[in-house]
């Protein structure tokens, strides 16, 4: 401990103290020129000075765009220099008049006070206001920095005047002592700044800092009472011993109350609105919703204008749109796949994203090359103030992250993930069952983020990968297809380097390019005498620029181009039969009854695009962002120039001048390749060209008190040019068909708060498809006419949490096998089938359960989690099973009642 001097002590006499509290509140209002901006003034006086300073909320209309260094924001707070006292008025000790003045002072870049004028009096018949200007013109502050440069700022000032008598003991000595301490968050070791500290019986106060340290310099030896009394935290009272000449250290651990969890209820992904539909999700808010095991991206299927995939698969079936036709990006860079097997788990831990943006449809001109949905999702920056790790395991695989500073500049973070189902399922496998695992389902994934951050440069280098595999050798045939038997084989994998440069050139403009290179492996075979084999080298590129010469107007574009090179083998039977496209029949005819094709070769190709799109508010209501996209495919030769404009107009604000009713609408036209299969010489038609789609949407949206939010969207969807079956032997495919969907989605949102939140989501949808413009529209077959998820999390204590998922949708459409031919060559029944998508599966119904229970340590928390899916057991129908001869049905239900269980350990 240092020791400390002793002071002198003085025999008792009086004088006049002056006390003065100084607040300083900040606001970003630039000087150039000088612009004076409402500020709220802090009530929080600390003792010498305290400064809060607040980030300005983003102008309607404004965008920050991924990489993109922000604009306007406070890098460097100014700090009080030298401080003059003002005289207390001589006529005023009489009275012992206490006055509080608040002034506006401007700072120029060397932190001079040029201007102080007073913005609130004192109302006093005494000259506290002269008084308090006079003094404060003679201040100096430390230059304030605003996006890394000396600035001109202007801050609001309140010195307070009061008298007091201060008592002085002369002519003795006496001996003291200091008391220091650091406040953290249990569990997390989190700073706690702002918060204060008192020592009972001596009327000592202290507050924290931004580190969550506080002092207690001068204090009598002995004994002294500490007590900790904050809303958002449990109290804490502590005795300590103060020691004459020596400083004690001490450390406390404070233990949040309910819906007090620090930095975890952050929201995250915060940007302006510009689309008919962007729906934002918080990490925190989705990674305890029921039926996701804690998984962010599966959450994405609770949406509106989402249906539900058969088997809870990953899929995205977005606006009655193919799966295919909806992409998944990880920043803005997309990939083929974001889930293991069976949409068990995404790829990514949910604890690397910062959020999930999802665009059921009416996206900007960025996004391209799809005709559904996108979802975006987005890695965080790794965590700066410490090194932090994380352990979990549930029944399905284990994981872990670490993640902190390497230098001042420099983060890292490290994860991965394996499962051990495989260790499992041959462990539960009934002796007699017809399986024999070589190997079982199991997938891992690994991920690596090094990102850098100086001054107007962000460097950003990203690693990650999954791989999953399947083997197995099925010994006795299905009953209508004795042709599948034999090994059975899937293996998917990808890996992907990512490396992305931001740089704010001025004020105005800025610049973001970015790269990923990888590979995608996709191996399917059934025996020998079917496999499906593609393995491809891909690299994608993102160029842009935005400027933004005002708070109304800005200008965005660049390139987006992606390049493929790979080799392919197949060997199956041609898309019309058993394993027929959408609208194309054929379901359930045996495979031992169809031809097969092979297919070898090597290909590349290439597919750039140019895009623009500006956001311009004409007035303080409006907003309108056209754009437009030109895309080039090389191997169709085809282009696809895509217009689209967005708009909103705010009905009313609020008293903080933020909207609360909004309409918008949205009409654009989107374009997407066929599949590789469509365009292959021997599997389809090499002279097929781009698919388009029209989008139409027109919605309201309402901001209501206590974090609730209503989104309301009627939308429109006309398919042309796709590509559909047709009977001719050799082109297989052409671009004839055609679709139409609509319907209306709602969403009622109850934001992230204290205690609660969830959401009622509901889609009234038809999707409808024709081959032809001489046949007639029928279902599509993965149409869902009412879709409504329930979602609700409820905190029950800091340690306990409960929450519960209900969904129902109406079932899937069928083509029902009506009679059977025998096959005499084959030995088999081939069925007959009736209309296209002329039944319907029953309705699905499924109740999640899950609840949460943490511990909280000093330096490390522990997480229980308990999950019951399908808790009422329905038997839910995915399908319809026949008999070897097509004349009975059964029903092929979903998963039953799945409990499981997870524990996570962070430091």
């Amino acid at each position: 401990m240092p020791q400390m001097s002793q002071m002198s002590q003085m025999r008792e006499t009086h004088r006049l103290n002056l006390k003065k509290t100084l607040t300083l509140t900040l606001s970003l209002a630039l000087l150039s020129p000088l612009a004076l901006s409402p500020l709220a003034l802090s009530p929080l006086a600390l003792s010498p000075l305290s400064v809060v300073y607040a980030q300005e909320e983003p102008q309607p209309g404004a965008s920050q765009q991924e990489g993109e260094a922000p604009q306007n924001v406070l890098t460097k707070a100014p700090e009080l220099i030298t401080y003059v006292d003002a005289p207390y008025p001589e006529e005023a000790k009489e009275s012992k008049a206490e006055a509080a003045v608040v002034m506006m002072l401007t700072l120029d870049e060397q932190g001079n006070v040029t201007e102080a004028t007073v913005a609130e009096s004192s109302n006093s018949p005494f000259p506290f206001d002269q008084l308090a200007v006079e003094a404060a013109k003679q201040f100096k502050f430390s230059p304030a920095e605003i996006d890394g440069k000396p600035a001109s700022v202007q801050i609001a000032f309140k010195y307070e005047f009061t008298f007091q008598e201060e008592v002085q003991v002369v002519e003795e000595t006496r001996e003291i002592g200091r008391l220091s301490g650091v406040l953290l968050e249990r569990g997390t070791r989190r700073p706690l700044p702002g918060l204060e500290v008192k020592l009972l019986g001596v009327e000592e106060v202290a507050y924290t800092d931004a580190e969550g340290r506080f002092s207690f310099d001068e204090l009598t030896p002995g004994e002294v009472k500490i007590i900790i009394d904050d809303s958002a935290f449990y109290t804490l009272a502590d005795k300590e011993e103060v020691v004459a000449q020596r400083e004690t250290e001490v450390k406390y651990y404070l233990e949040p109350k309910v819906g007090s969890d620090g930095l975890s209820m952050t929201v995250v992904g915060r940007r302006a609105k510009k689309e008919v539909v962007k729906r934002t999700l918080t990490v925190e808010e989705i990674r305890k919703i029921p039926g996701t095991q804690g998984d962010a991206l599966k959450v994405v299927q609770n949406l509106p204008g989402v249906a539900r995939v058969p088997f809870g698969g990953g899929g995205l079936v977005v606006r009655g749109s193919n799966p295919g036709d909806s992409g998944s990006a990880i920043n803005r860079h997309f990939i083929p796949i974001v889930f293991h097997f069976g949409g068990i788990r995404s790829i990514f831990p949910s604890e690397l994203l910062e959020s999930i943006e999802f665009y059921p449809g009416n996206f900007g001109a960025d996004f391209g090359r799809f005709s559904g949905g996108v979802v975006d999702a987005r890695f965080r920056r790794p965590k700066d103030d410490r090194w932090h790790a994380r352990v979990e395991a549930d029944v399905f695989d284990a994981g872990f992250l670490l993640e902190g500073p390497v230098t001042k500049n420099l983060t890292l973070a490290l994860s991965g993930r394996r499962s051990y189902i495989d260790a499992i399922i041959p462990a539960v496998l009934p002796d007699d069952a017809a399986l024999d695992f070589v190997v079982a389902p199991r997938y891992y994934d690994y991920q690596a983020l090094l990102d850098w951050k100086s001054g107007k440069h962000r460097v950003r280098l990203y690693y990650f990968g999954t791989d999953d595999e399947l083997r197995f050798v099925l010994d006795e045939p299905v009953g209508t297809d004795p042709a599948v038997r034999g090994a059975f084989k899937n293996r998917t994998a990808l890996n992907r380097v990512y490396a992305a440069w931001d740089v704010r050139i001025n004020r105005e403009l800025s610049h973001h390019v970015s790269v990923a290179s990888g590979q995608n492996e996709l191996y399917f075979a059934l025996s020998d005498q079917l496999f499906f084999d593609n393995n491809v080298n891909i690299v994608t590129l993102r160029d842009e620029l935005r400027w933004k010469p005002s708070k109304t107007f800005s200008l965005r574009g660049g390139f987006d181009g992606e390049a493929y090179l790979g080799e392919i083998a197949i060997r199956l039977p041609p898309p019309s039969g058993a394993t027929g496209k959408e609208g194309g029949g054929g379901g359930g005819t045996p495979l031992g009854t169809l031809n097969t094709l092979d297919e070898n070769q090597k290909f590349s190709f290439y597919n750039p695009a140019l895009w623009l799109e500006a956001e311009w508010r004409p007035t303080k209501r409006l907003l309108l962002v056209p754009g437009a996209r030109l895309d080039y495919d090389a191997q169709l030769d085809d282009y696809a120039p895509d217009p689209r404009i967005n708009a909103r107009y705010t009905l009313s604000f609020d008293q903080e001048d933020k909207p609360l009713d909004t309409l918008k609408l949205g009409v654009g036209r989107y374009s997407q390749r066929p599949s590789p299969d469509e365009i292959n010489e021997t599997f389809g038609n090499p002279n097929l060209l781009t698919e388009h789609s029209a989008h139409f949407s027109l919605g309201y949206e309402r901001r209501f008190s206590s974090g609730v939010e209503l989104d309301v969207v009627g939308f429109y969807k006309h398919l042309y040019g796709s590509v559909s079956p047709i009977s001719d032997p050799l082109l297989r495919y052409d671009n004839n068909g055609s679709g139409r969907i609509f319907g209306a989605e709602l969403l009622l949102k109850k934001n992230l708060t204290s205690r609660f939140f969830g959401w009622v989501s509901y889609t009234l949808m038809r999707s409808e498809r024709k081959n032809s413009e001489d046949t007639d529209y029928r279902l599509f077959s993965q149409d869902q006419t009412h879709i409504l998820t329930i979602i609700s999390q409820y905190k029950l204590t800091p340690q306990w949490e409960i929450g519960a998922r209900y969904r129902y949708t109406t079932g899937n459409p069928q083509t029902p096998n009506v009679s059977a031919i025998y096959d005499s060559d084959a030995d088999v029944y081939v069925p007959i089938q009736g209309a296209l998508n002329s039944t319907r599966l029953n309705a699905f119904q499924q109740l999640d359960v899950r609840i949460d229970r943490k511990w909280r340590f000093d330096t490390w928390m522990l997480t229980f989690y308990f999950e019951i899916q399908n808790a009422l057991n329905k038997a839910n129908p995915e399908g319809t099973r026949y008999n070897y001869n097509f004349t009975e049905t059964k029903s092929i239900s979903g998963l039953p009642i799945i409990p499981s269980f997870g524990i996570r350990g962070e430091l």
